[in-house]
């Protein structure tokens, strides 16, 4: 496998567990996306959904990692109220990825292809792979399958291009 980076950010630990899981499995460095000062307890929920539904972004602590140096970095966000959580956005705002990407989240029961989306706008590239796991799944552990299916997506080689034909012309109705 290629040099990995996997970057996150968890609140409940649930998108934390799907990071380590990985990271081992992929032989992967991890750097967890920090904000500069959260709040805690039922403050910081409301604080979180806001940030989520507005599309703030939040002043983060300094990463540990400079993702510019690794082949693929994998992105992983909860999704806050069928959005990216607002630390991941602000992540992705502020970073140039030029190589591979791929994303995973961890969610209540719904919002992956939304959050997916706005990850792809964010990183400016479509990802090689996607993963959305519920809070069930993780919690209950039996999510091992899953991941195996991502890292397979991720390990098979990318799909090339074929230039599109050129569109042919109909001639003007007379």
């Amino acid at each position: 496998m290629t040099r990995t980076l996997i970057v996150f950010h968890s609140r409940s630990g649930n998108t934390r567990r799907v990071a380590r899981a990985l990271a081992q499995r992929l032989d992967a460095d991890l750097d967890e996306i920090r904000i500069v000062q959260p709040l805690p307890g039922a403050l910081g929920y409301l604080m979180c959904a806001i940030e989520s539904m507005a599309a703030l972004t939040p002043a983060l602590r300094r990463p540990h990692r400079n993702p510019a140096g690794y082949e693929l970095v994998v992105v992983g966000t909860p999704v806050w109220f069928w959005n990216v959580a607002s630390p991941v956005r602000s992540w992705l705002e502020t970073q140039r990825l030029s190589r591979r990407v791929a994303f995973f989240c961890t969610m209540g029961g719904s919002g992956n292809g939304r959050a997916f989306a706005t990850m792809a706008a964010l990183a400016g590239r479509e990802p090689a792979a996607t993963l959305a796991l519920t809070q069930r799944e993780v919690e209950g552990g039996a999510f091992g399958d899953r991941l195996d299916a991502f890292i397979g997506q991720l390990a098979a080689p990318a799909p090339r291009h074929r230039p599109r034909p050129a569109r042919r012309r109909l001639p003007a109705a007379a």
